[in-house]
């Protein structure tokens, strides 16, 4: 297999006979059932109505949105950003399935995602047996007492502490065989800003792994156990790595997915401890955003699980203006939000010791609808009893207002603020319209990508729908290869013929799902995962399938013709002929065309005088 690089074939049949599409997509989307497939929020681009399909027969997903496509291994491949090899690891160590060790790729020439994705769990496993193991750690299992957290929730989310001293960690790896460079890769120590050498990064702090959807340790965060500017600054996370961006994770999104399905909400606060707090006590749909404002790559992330999202982050200015950020970020992804403000100078970790469990979830259930909260705060941002506030709480109101599409809710809160501000409700409306018919001119669209779009392949129908045939009714791939040469085919699908004919050579059988495996480009991927999930081919019998293949091949046939005759003309053209040639190019175009009719008195389109 071209795309393998020394796994074996047999290896990769298993896994993909053994990995169900449906399933590992589920790991990551909620899906709903729409007629014989699924549906769910496409996780490669921006949208509110889902456009992601996935065929349990075929075991193949399209998205009518981007043009994303293809089988298990596609699907990994795109969503973490990995090499065919490391997608095909991650899926044997999934479905259980052992790689013989002689197909692994040589010493030295692993990925270096996958040494980097190794090289975070082998760490989290060293900082964690110093929490639990160490004299060191008592301090910070300590702090995590007196914040409330168990033995359990430190098992559960795997926290650990690093160690004083400078070289602990780095000396760590460097006894197991790990290069300086490649602990500077993982973002594990910092490179000396003079000289050579590097040092731990994480020292004397509280860590805390962080963890992709799918349970790989991305990266760490570190609480300082010191006080004072020499402690450095109190939360410090991992530079960003190959395998770790912070915009596009969320700390325990990996042991929050089945509850925030389950109840089609998540909870998002600011910090570690907040969500460690919430899953200890029971509230299990909780993430956090690590201290920052929502990115569009966390709200795609959490639109894919949820429908509504609840933010709950700390009653600080700070807070205040990172929940602001967050919520059109969140809405445009098509979320429904609330907001639960706490109580001042609180976060959701404080309150839970406090008032317990019962103090969170009825601050969660008061959590405030989007609109309500916004008006909320710009009427204490700005006075409207004060004619300065008055214009510009107006003002910001109305822009609200006109970027919602419930025409119930806006004009719900157009009363609310004729109210507020003392003005005519009429004129408010009739301001509004106009800050609504500029907004129409403008397109807010999300961009999608379309990488993926497989218009730009100049494919001749006949052939996408013979290639169609023969990956859903195999019988017929005899019938084709009995009938026309590989030559007779076009650049574009010539390339999947041939792989089909190999295929069905060597296996027997073929579907979209195996063939899309021999091929790295995404183009021919939504090439073959559309023809191979053809609805109007589907329902055919037999007999009717047979017709139509022989339909294709002949006018795949007459159009190779087409192309040879106009190649002859072209080069007639050009040629100084006399009368013996002339009678011996009449013979020959005759032959080609089956015709007695003379090219000579056809029109002057095959004028071989010129």
């Amino acid at each position: 297999m071209a795309l393998s690089q020394g796994i074996p074939e047999s290896v990769i049949d298993a896994i993909r006979q053994q990995t169900d599409l449906v399933s590992l997509v589920g790991e990551y989307l909620t899906l709903e059932k729409r007629g014989k497939d699924l549906v769910g929020l496409c996780p490669f681009h921006h949208e509110k109505t889902p456009s992601f399909t996935v065929s349990p027969d075929k075991q193949l997903f399209y998205c009518f949105g981007c043009g994303a496509s293809g089988n298990v291994f596609s699907f990994i491949m795109k969503l973490e950003n990995l090499t065919f090899p490391e997608a095909a690891r991650l899926l044997a160590a999934r479905a259980g399935i052992r790689i013989p060790e002689r197909s692994k790729a040589p010493a030295g020439q692993d990925s270096v995602k996958e040494k980097l994705y190794a090289m975070n769990l082998l760490a989290a496993r060293y900082y964690h047996h110093q929490l639990i193991n160490t004299a060191g750690g008592k301090k910070a299992l300590e702090y995590l007492r007196e914040r409330g957290i168990g033995r359990a929730a430190s098992e559960m989310f795997m926290l650990g502490y690093a160690p004083e001293g400078w070289d602990n960690l780095k000396s760590f790896f460097v006894k197991k065989g790990y290069s300086e460079q490649l602990l500077i890769k993982a973002g594990l120590v910092t490179p000396r800003e003079k000289g050579s050498g590097c040092y731990d990064r994480f020292r004397n702090r509280l860590i805390f792994p962080i963890m992709n959807i799918g349970g790989k340790v991305v990266g760490f965060g570190g609480r300082t156990l010191e006080e004072g500017g020499t402690a450095g600054p109190k939360y410090l996370n991992s530079p960003e790595t190959a395998v770790f961006e912070k915009g596009t994770v969320l700390y325990g999104l990996n042991l929050a997915r089945d509850a925030i399905r389950r109840e089609k909400t998540a909870v998002v606060v600011e910090g570690y401890t907040d969500v460690i707090a919430a899953h200890q006590a029971g509230i299990k749909n909780v993430v956090a955003s690590q201290g920052t404002a929502l990115t569009a790559a966390q709200a795609r992330l959490l639109r894919a699980q949820a429908e509504t999202v609840v933010i709950a982050y700390d009653a600080d200015s700070a807070g205040e203006n990172a929940t602001w950020r967050g919520l059109k970020i969140l809405q445009d992804a098509g979320c429904f939000v609330r907001v639960a403000e706490l109580p001042a100078g609180s976060d959701p970790d404080s309150l839970i010791r406090t008032g317990g469990v019962a103090a969170f979830e009825k601050l969660l259930k008061s959590a405030r609808y989007l609109l309500e909260y916004q008006l909320d705060i710009l009427r204490r941002r700005y006075n409207p009893a004060e004619p300065e506030g008055r214009r510009r709480y107006m003002e910001e109101v109305l822009g609200l207002l006109s970027q919602v599409s419930n025409r119930p809710e806006q004009d719900f809160y157009l009363k609310k603020l004729a109210e507020d501000v003392g003005v005519s409700e009429v004129v408010l409306r009739a301001e509004l319209s106009k800050r609504c018919q500029k907004g129409r001119g403008v397109n807010n669209l999300p961009v999608k990508d379309q990488t993926n779009n497989i218009d730009r392949l100049e494919i001749n129908p006949a052939e996408k729908m013979l290639i169609s045939l023969m990956l859903q009714e195999n019988e017929l791939i005899n019938l084709a290869r009995q009938a026309l040469k590989l030559e007779d085919f076009e650049h574009d699908t010539r390339k999947v013929v041939e792989a089909i004919w190999s295929l069905e050579e060597k296996c027997g059988a073929v579907s979209g799902e195996m063939l899309i495996d021999l091929f790295a480009d995404a183009q021919l991927h939504a090439l073959i995962t559309g023809l191979a999930t053809d609805p109007s081919l589907q329902e055919l019998d037999a007999e009717q399938a047979k017709r139509a293949a022989d339909d294709c091949i002949d006018k795949i046939k007459q159009r190779k013709l087409a192309r040879r005759r106009q190649e002859l003309l072209r080069k007639l053209k050009d040629m100084k002929l006399n009368d013996q040639a002339r009678i011996l190019l009449r013979e020959q175009w005759q032959m080609i065309t089956g015709s007695n009719r003379s090219p000579y008195r056809s029109g002057g389109g095959e004028d071989f005088n010129g």
